[in-house]
Parts: C-alpha cells; structure tokens; sequence
C-alpha cells in the first residue's frame, strides 16, 4: 500500500524527485533504480570521541554496564524513495520527529541510516549530520503537537559524517537526557549535503526547515522556518532504548496497514508513528512496539535471506510478532500458491530467530478490489484461518473494517482513502491484540 507524491518544493528547496512515480491506481510503489554518481566532497570534521560521539574512524563507545534485561527499538518509519539534491548550491536543512514511549527508557541512542528499506540499497552519498537533540514537545491548541521543543533540548551528537553504514550516537543516559513514559518528545537533527548528493526519504511526519542557515535550527526551542510535513522526511531514523520490567515487546511485520499514513494526508492528519496500531497498542498497555513494515511492501521483501531481519541487532527479542503482509501481492494479481509461499517463508522465519515469540496474523481487510483480486483476498482469509505454518493466532481485520453492506469496501467510520483506515480504525485493529505478560 502506497502514498501519492506530492509538490514538496517549497520544504526541501533544490531537491528533485528521481524515484519512480506512484500508481494510485494501484495503490502500489514502483521501485526505480538509481545509479547517479553523486560529487565527492571533503567531510567535514568529525569531533572527538567521547560520551555521545563517534570517532575519526566512526566507531561509537559501547555501553558496558548498567544494561538492564531488555533492548528495544521505535522507528520513525522506514524509507521508500529516494531524492537528488539539486539546484546548483548544497542542502542544508533540520528535521523534528515526534515520539512516545510506553515504559521509561534507562538509556537510549539514535541510528540514522541513509538508505533505501523496501530495495535493501545503502547510499553512499556525502551527508554530514550537524548535530542531533532530543528533548520534550511542546503540546498546544486543538492539534496538540507544535514541532516545537517546550525547554532548550539535550544534544546527542555533535558533527558527524553520515557513513554508508549508518551514524550510531553514544548511549545516553538518563542522567543526562531523561526518556520517560507517557511524554512526548521530538528527535531533531541538523543535515547538509552538497548538490547531486542522494537522499532516502520516508513518508512519515516531520518539521522540516531548509535554507541557509536552516541545519543550526535543530537545537532551536521554536520553529521559525520549520513547515509540517504530513508525509516527507528523510533518512531511515530510529532510536533504541534499554528498559527493565515485564513490558511485553510486539514486533510488526508488513505493509503500509501496520503504519500511520494514508493517500490522504491532508484530510487525515497523523501524529506520526503514535497514530499507528502497533504504537496505539504500546501505549494503551505500558508496552514496547518495534516496527518492521513499509508501505507498498511485498510479502517477498521480507521472505528468506533479507537484511531486515538485521535491522536492530541480535539483542531485540519480541514477546509477540505479527504478520500482516499480503495486501499488496493480492492487489498486484499474484497468484495464491506464490503469495502463501512467501508469507510462509516469513513465518518460518521468525519462528527461527525468535522461536519463544507468539506469532499473529490479521486477515487482509477490502481495499476496492473486484474480479481476480478480490476473490483472492477472499480465498487469502479463508486459508489464514486455518492458521497455516501453525500460527497461534487470526485477527479478522477483515470482519472488524469492511462495510457489512458491502463486504468489498471499509466502513465508512475508518475509510480513509479506500485502502488505509483512519486513526480509529488503528485503534480498533490496537484493541484485538492481547498484551502478554511474563516475569523476568
């Protein structure tokens, strides 16, 4: 499931779109390559190591005490498309990303990762990061979130170089920087890059400033030239975090129904990551939601040897994972048998990394579908509740959202763009999940 490109100029100046176009007919991405060199630049100067920082070489300091029993992660969203820095002159600009945990993290530090998610391409592109914070969101007015930072933000990294493999800030404390449950925060980070340099983007929630001068904004406590952006930000970002407790962890595996956007951004408003089920899971239960869904996704992407499976290390261990992935391969015109041997493939899977995890799935809801497809999506639901590959458990998404009078169709109290749901319908798909508990 996929969102439509929109004119987004005026919030990144001097960037063009190279991906391919979106087909909302389809409601599908369709991936392009890009092979553009981009121009080598000199780095800039990377400060020295110490607490919170990379070295020279990029290594970051590794937490060796105090680690409590359980590591997690909150992803900002995952990146499917890819921008060129243009225009004759270097980027430069900040970006703020809203976040909420459920239990208090007793440290944390932040991974930015320039590369493409759905294709599994790293960018080696010259970024340099100038610094990134984390501190608390300002909360006002009817929509609640402003961008802003309510007191002067702790700073995580100063410069630092955007390596092929990804930029890992040193732990921090809380002594430091306080991550507590149930309060809202913002990461924001400073970038400039030189023109012809290429970006990964997402299509999550942001504030994002550009312009000269716009990289030092990310420490500002207001937002003087920062736009809100319903569906661009750049870069795959996430921030992993240590906690203690019986705090039952979900990992969600899938399309774009296990994320917060829609083909409507405007008319449906998110608040980021927090507006998805996984997250309104974690927040109604005091638990941990770890993401690993892309919209416009493929059950295929995430089948045998995929370096997703990496993403957040070895030391993730989810109590629960659900799978929710077959969507777009039902939409595409895939045929049943190749669509259930990928998805097994996924099942399969996690049941090997993660032999001790409940493992759900959710029955594929209407997406305006007719003819072959939609008698797939029919015959795809009939089979999951046999629970095939010996799942624990079917949630009927399905029954939950269609329409009754017209079992093609969502109802009309979460449609939000034909294919995605509304903020409610996250919170109806949230309240199917049980939230297992054990001692520790």
């Amino acid at each position: 499931m996929s969102r439509p490109r929109r004119d987004r100029t005026r919030l990144l100046l001097a960037i063009t779109s190279v991906a391919a176009v979106v087909s909302l007919a389809v409601a599908a991405f369709a991936l392009g390559s890009l092979n553009a060199a981009a121009p080598s630049i000199a780095p800039a100067r990377v400060q020295e190591a110490g607490a919170g920082r990379a070295d020279a070489a990029g290594r970051v300091p590794v937490k060796q005490v105090g680690t409590p029993a359980r590591v997690a992660d909150y992803s900002f969203g995952h990146t499917l498309d890819r921008v060129e820095a243009g225009g004759g002159g270097d980027v430069e600009a900040s970006m703020r990303l809203p976040f909420e945990l459920a239990v208090d993290a007793t440290a944390f530090r932040v991974h930015v990762r320039n590369w493409q998610f759905n294709t599994e391409q790293s960018i080696d592109s010259p970024v340099t990061l100038t610094g990134v914070y984390v501190g608390e969101h300002r909360i006002d007015g009817p929509d609640g979130q402003t961008g802003e930072f309510g007191t002067a933000p702790v700073e995580v990294s100063g410069t630092a170089n955007l390596a092929r493999e990804g930029f890992v800030s040193g732990w921090i404390e809380p002594d430091t920087q306080l991550v507590a449950a149930h309060t809202p925060y913002l990461l924001s980070l400073g970038f400039t890059a030189p023109a012809g340099a290429i970006l990964a983007t997402n299509p999550g929630l942001s504030w994002l400033a550009t312009g000269v001068g716009a990289s030092t904004d990310a420490a500002a406590i207001g937002t003087p030239r920062a736009e809100r952006s319903a569906d661009l930000s750049y870069f795959d970002v996430w921030i992993e975090y240590e906690f203690t407790g019986d705090a039952p962890v979900l990992l969600s595996i899938g399309h774009s129904l296990n994320a917060p956007g829609t083909l409507a951004p405007d008319e449906h408003p998110t608040r980021g990551e927090q507006t998805a089920w996984p997250q309104q899971w974690a927040i109604s239960n005091d638990a941990v939601a770890v993401s690993l869904a892309a919209p416009g996704s493929l059950s295929a992407l995430f089948a045998g040897g995929s370096e997703l499976w990496q993403q957040y290390g070895e030391e993730l261990a989810p109590d629960v994972v659900t799978v929710w992935a077959a969507s777009n391969d039902i939409a595409r015109g895939r045929q049943l048998a190749d669509i259930q041997n990928d998805w097994g493939a996924i099942v399969t899977r996690v049941r090997t990394q993660w032999p001790d995890a409940t493992i759900y799935a959710m029955t594929e809801p209407p997406r305006s579908l007719s003819g072959a497809e939609e008698s797939t999506r029919v015959a795809w639901n009939a089979w999951l509740s046999t629970l095939p590959y010996g799942l624990d458990r079917v949630i009927d998404a399905d029954f939950l959202l269609r329409d009754p009078a017209q079992p093609d169709r969502l109802r009309s109290d979460v449609d939000a763009d034909g294919i995605h749901f509304t903020a409610r319908g996250h919170s109806l798909v949230a309240a199917q999940l049980p939230a297992p508990r054990h001692a520790r």
